[in-house]
């Protein structure tokens, strides 16, 4: 008898003629992709096979049904498997225990009440070690206090505060304990518990991420399949759970495992790329777009011995976000591994370590299976790298519904977001160390042309600080209600190189059914800027300088000049002299899955500042706003071509302002609501520019 997914033999079938065999393979092949399909793709897939909406409705139920209890009889088997071996260890041991000699003297072996001695001996040597070094800490850091100067005194204790704040070792127990440090940028605070780690586990874990990724890579035939919704490949779930022996590790009904994989060559060599995967800060770095927060977790290595086919180990803390405030960011403790397969070949993969959050245990509503990637060395200073990513997750309760297409479609935290992201930057990289201005390069300033390179730090900068605000964690909220759905935030700025005082945020995300390209475009118009850009207070705005940051000449940091001062009302930017004449720093790019929009106002003297050769950019105080655009993930095929394709987009629009000094009192609610009418008028007036700028057809 054939089988349908929905519950029905094959006789059943027969007698209601309910569903062909054509419409089981698709629905079959749709469910391997998306078991979960919202009342949209459930209308379209009705369309396509002739089918009802509710026959569709009800035939996934009853698949989820039996696909839940065929997993949970595989787990129960494994698990049946798992015991008896464990049984027959178990049995073996206490077997061998009965026989067992004191190795010194050759007799029996210790009594109970001997062991117990034995430990209890055992537990007062250690905390008299524990007080032996405390002790010897104190002394250590007085002695340091008695250093040459002031300054290295101060850096060390800070060092050690640092650390102290962050790791303690339970050597009796190995476990590492991690405490995200909270020292960091205001834009990037949040209140973090205690991660309690076994280190004990981080060498099998790392062992047997690498093999699981190799023949990821290796038997490509066997594991991916092409997706029917947009045609990129994804893990076979079926195949790769019978080969690797799989179970899920979120149990929830509503999870669901997103796979990818991607390739790129990228303009930089295969040992510089490898040693910016090793250092958490240069991987931040790497992935500003991606990745808000890294942090290496150091461990005893004589306590973690390597194995064969590990030639860098490594337990990373690291946090990512994406998009808008409405995408939830995803945390994850990882084990990284590095081997070189052969000469001139890297594998690095990650995968989640299980932790313990303050001594309970913690299920987190994301879990890293093997992913990472395959890194090549290329003659010219070029490397070919293939990226997996292979992810748990749960979190269409917290992901708002307009972001969820994105998310469920891989185009959000899938290996086609880290390699379009890698391949921007890399070019971004190698195109800021070139010494000559290339002749996409031009600037009307002589000043700003010879500080090229600092502009463009500086114009890196500005998105980095930019992404760090899409969290908008950490801060003291008001209530969305009040402000027609744009998330409002108040902090007090005491950060070096941003403006000291409150700072009021406000964020908001809109869709319209223009490409991304054609967002892009119109909003880059320096022509029609001065329509939704309040700094240009109606009057044209010009580019006085533009850099190019990569291959797209959409990539690019531009200095640009309004014509007047701005009126904000009780927010004022006045322009008396040329000193104080208003520029803004842009920073945009595009990819083939969206792109970005960043500005930020500065005023001649800061602008000089900049670009001075004894100036550091990271330290110029700016505050920036701007636009994040992406594919609304609704498209039939996802291009490769941002402007191509079809499908609409999704703006994220995020607003920062400056509305009181350090020194004086809280600001009222009075300057959130300016903030929120001012941002609600610009989203307003994008929209009307966007809606007299048709799609093309």
């Amino acid at each position: 008898m054939e089988y349908d997914g929905s519950g029905s033999s094959g006789n059943e079938e027969r007698r209601n003629t309910r569903h062909t065999r054509q419409q089981i393979e698709k629905l079959e092949a749709y469910f391997k992709e998306c078991p979960h399909p919202d009342e949209a793709r459930r209308h379209m897939l009705g369309k396509e096979l002739n089918m009802e909406p509710d026959q569709i409705k009800f035939w996934f139920q009853n698949k989820r049904t039996q696909s839940k209890a065929q997993d949970e009889r595989s787990a129960n088997i494994l698990l049946r498997g798992e015991n008896d071996r464990l049984q027959t260890a178990n049995a073996a041991i206490l077997e061998a225990l009965k026989n067992v000699v004191c190795p010194p003297c050759g007799g029996p072996p210790l009594g109970k009440e001997e062991r117990e001695r034995s430990v209890q001996k055992l537990r007062l040597e250690n905390i008299r070690l524990k007080k032996l070094r405390e002790q010897l800490t104190k002394t250590l850091s007085k002695s340091k206090l008695k250093g040459p100067t002031m300054v290295d005194s101060l850096a060390s204790a800070h060092r050690q505060q640092i650390f102290d704040t962050c790791f303690s070792y339970e050597a009796n127990q190995n476990i590492l304990v991690y405490r995200p440090n909270s020292s960091g940028p205001v834009t990037s605070q949040t209140v973090q518990p205690e991660y309690h780690i076994d280190i004990t586990q981080v060498p099998e874990i790392a062992a047997s991420a690498i093999e699981e990724l190799k023949r990821l890579f290796s038997i490509e035939e066997i594991f991916w399949v092409e997706s029917s919704i947009d045609g990129a490949y994804m893990i076979d779930r079926e195949s790769y759970e019978n080969f690797f022996h799989a179970i899920r590790h979120i149990k929830s009904s509503s999870a669901r495992v997103e796979s990818s994989k991607e390739f790129a060559v990228v303009p930089i060599e295969a040992t510089n790329l490898i040693e910016m995967f090793l250092d958490s800060e240069k991987w931040k770095d790497l992935f500003p777009t991606i990745v808000t927060a890294a942090k290496t977790i150091p461990m005893l290595e004589s306590d973690v011995p390597i194995k064969e086919n590990c030639n860098v180990v490594q337990v990373i803390w690291e946090k990512m976000h994406i998009l808008s405030p409405l995408v939830p960011p995803r945390e994850f403790v990882i084990v990284r591994c590095c081997q070189e397969i052969e000469k001139g070949l890297w594998i690095i993969a990650d995968v989640t370590i299980s932790v313990n959050i303050n001594k309970d245990p913690f299920s987190a509503p994301c879990y890293k299976r093997p992913s990472g990637c395959l890194i090549g060395a290329l003659p010219n200073g070029q490397s070919k790298v293939m990226w997996i990513e292979h992810v748990e997750v749960d979190d269409k309760s917290i992901t708002n519904h307009t972001y969820r297409e994105v998310l469920f479609g891989r185009s959000g935290y899938g290996a086609k977001r880290w390699i379009a992201t890698l391949e921007r930057m890399c070019e971004r990289m190698a195109l800021s160390s070139v010494l000559t201005i290339p002749s996409t390069d031009w600037s009307e300033d002589t000043m700003i042309a010879r500080g090229r390179r600092k502009v463009m730090k500086l114009g890196e900068r500005v998105l980095n600080l930019y992404n760090e605000m899409l969290t908008m964690s950490g801060k003291v909220e008001f209530p969305q209600g009040l402000n027609g759905g744009i998330r409002v935030s108040m902090r007090m700025n005491r950060e070096e190189g941003q403006p000291p005082g409150y700072v009021i945020s406000a964020a908001t995300s809109i869709s319209v059914s223009l490409a991304p390209m054609q967002v892009f475009n119109i909003l880059t118009d320096n022509d029609t800027r001065h329509q939704w850009d309040i700094l240009c207070h109606n009057h044209p705005v010009y580019e006085i300088a533009s850099f190019s940051t990569g291959s797209n000449e959409a990539n690019r940091v531009s200095i640009l000049k309004p014509t007047l001062g701005v009126d904000m009302g009780s927010l004022t930017m006045a322009q008396n002299s040329d000193k104080d004449a208003m520029y803004m720093i842009q920073d945009c790019y595009m990819d083939a899955l969206g792109g970005m929009i960043v500005y930020a106002p500065l005023d001649r003297n800061t602008l000089e500042l900049a670009v001075a050769d004894h100036i550091d950019p990271f330290m110029i105080p700016v505050l920036p706003s701007g636009f994040l655009i992406s594919n609304d993930g609704r498209r039939s095929t996802v291009a490769t071509d941002a402007e191509d394709g079809g499908g609409g987009s999704l703006i994220t629009v995020v607003f920062q302002i400056l509305v009181a000094g350090p020194k004086s009192p809280r600001p009222s609610e009075k300057s959130v609501d300016a903030v929120s009418t001012l941002i609600s008028d610009t989203v307003q007036k994008v929209r009307a520019l966007l809606h007299n700028n048709p799609p093309h057809v």
